[in-house]
């Protein structure tokens, strides 16, 4: 039998899910694949050689995982949202590139122990409710990485936008908590045409989060109200 907080995660995800299978989204997703990497990607990536195999978690239409995979490496994206996926499998056979795209839910990873070099996470870690399963997910992702294997992470922060997390908590947040028992501080709603869920950090709780994590944090930035941190698999047992 599920628990209250287990069907309240499942409700706030497929609010995601939506979202992301919403046509707007896609055709947002379908221009943003022909971006390419931006420069901090691109240095993080460098890293590794040629072939290594790659994961990009929340992939959407795949603007990461195209680029990487014309830089030759191995390269593999997941996301939650089935249309994303079709989306991203569409533009790939069109161009001719050789990418996995696979829809996956995030609480476990169907990969085996080891399977990659390093993965991405680009402004996907603040749609995961509740920090317990933030932290576990996070665990899925270590043991698929190799020992030492690294993660990139990025996502928005409130940092200069506010001093607290008191003024998220607005008219939207009010219309839409009333409906859960088990919100966290930072979990807030945006709307569009329905509430979409999503965790707001600012860096200093983001980074305090991840060293409960089983990585290391190597280094981080933040930029337009953006953080960006590369972290590593610590040793296991």
């Amino acid at each position: 039998m599920q628990t209250k907080k287990s069907q309240e995660s499942q409700k706030l995800l497929d609010s995601i899910r939506e979202k992301y299978n919403q046509t707007d989204e896609l055709d947002r997703r379908k221009e943003e694949a022909e971006y390419g990497l931006g420069a901090q990607e691109q240095a993080f990536v460098e890293k590794f050689p040629k072939g290594s195999c790659l994961l990009d978690i929340g992939c959407a239409s795949g603007r990461l995982c195209l680029a990487l995979a014309k830089l030759e490496y191995t390269v593999t994206g997941i996301d939650v949202a089935e249309k994303q996926i079709e989306q991203a499998q569409r533009i790939a056979e069109m161009e001719s590139i050789d990418v996995t795209f696979l829809h996956c839910e995030p609480s476990t990873l169907p990969f085996p122990d080891a399977s990659f070099a390093a993965a991405f996470m680009g402004n996907v870690y603040c749609y995961i409710p509740h920090r317990a399963a933030r932290i576990a997910f996070l665990e899925e992702v270590a043991r698929i990485l190799y020992p030492k294997g690294q993660l990139f992470l990025s996502n928005s922060v409130l940092d200069g936008l506010v001093d607290s997390y008191e003024p998220t908590y607005d008219e939207n947040y009010n219309q839409f908590a009333s409906n859960y028992e088990t919100l966290e501080k930072g979990d807030n709603f945006w709307l569009e045409e329905q509430p979409i869920y999503v965790h707001y950090f600012f860096s200093d709780d983001l980074k305090a989060e991840l060293e409960e994590s089983p990585f290391r944090l190597l280094n981080s930035s933040v930029e337009n109200e953006q953080v960006r941190c590369v972290l590593q698999r610590n040793e296991l047992g």
